[in-house]
């Protein structure tokens, strides 16, 4: 067991080590600066077995779809799911989206699903539902959206070291941890892609 937290640590270290990609400041961050650098990096061992599960504050957060109903990534468990995590306000989390809804369109018949999870506004306040259907709407985006808390926004922060947004979480079939990318720009649009690809093939 011990083994296993000491691998998790320097899996989740090595994630986030090597990027320079701008990101915004998350909801209850107590971080002023208004930019940080965003960090990305997967792992490529080959074997789902070597990869971490995905924690339990993550795996059964519960995530609040647009409509109201209430559901688990846990409830997704032999498909490959992305979370990312946004908010409207946020520039590089709108750049970022119609990159996730082509990879959407890519693989949405193969048991891939998008979540973006809206973090809420800077201060931790859920943005109207109306305000989100709208934006998605405006953005042409028809994958999953759906609004989650702070007490689970800061299950993936306590993950990453990093409280900024856009943050993008690739789990495989098996609810494993496969990706973690921090932040925007086209290097990380191009990394989550290269990941989903390996993942999707598997």
């Amino acid at each position: 067991m011990r083994d296993f937290i000491t691998n998790l640590a320097l899996f989740i270290v090595f994630c986030v080590a090597f990027s320079s990609l701008t990101a915004c400041n998350g909801t209850q961050a107590g971080n002023t600066n208004s930019a940080k650098k965003g960090n990305t990096q997967t792992k490529d061992s080959g074997k789902n077995t070597d990869y971490p599960p995905v924690v339990s504050g993550i795996a059964e957060g519960e995530i609040v779809l647009l409509d109201g109903t209430k559901t688990k990534l846990s409830e997704r468990k032999g498909k490959v799911v992305i979370l990312n995590l946004w908010g409207i306000w946020c520039g590089p989390c709108r750049d970022e989206m119609p990159h996730l809804q082509a990879m959407y369109k890519q693989y949405a018949d193969e048991g891939f699903e998008v979540l973006g999870l809206n973090i809420g506004d800077h201060d931790g306040r859920p943005e109207p539902v109306e305000n989100i259907k709208k934006f998605a709407a405006d953005m042409k985006i028809d994958y999953t959206l759906a609004r989650v808390e702070y007490p689970i926004v800061s299950q993936f922060y306590q993950l990453t070291k990093q409280q900024v947004v856009p943050q993008t979480f690739l789990v495989d079939r098996d609810g494993r941890l496969r990706g973690v990318f921090v932040g925007g720009g086209q290097r990380n649009y191009d990394a989550i892609q290269q990941t989903l690809d390996k993942v999707m093939s598997e």
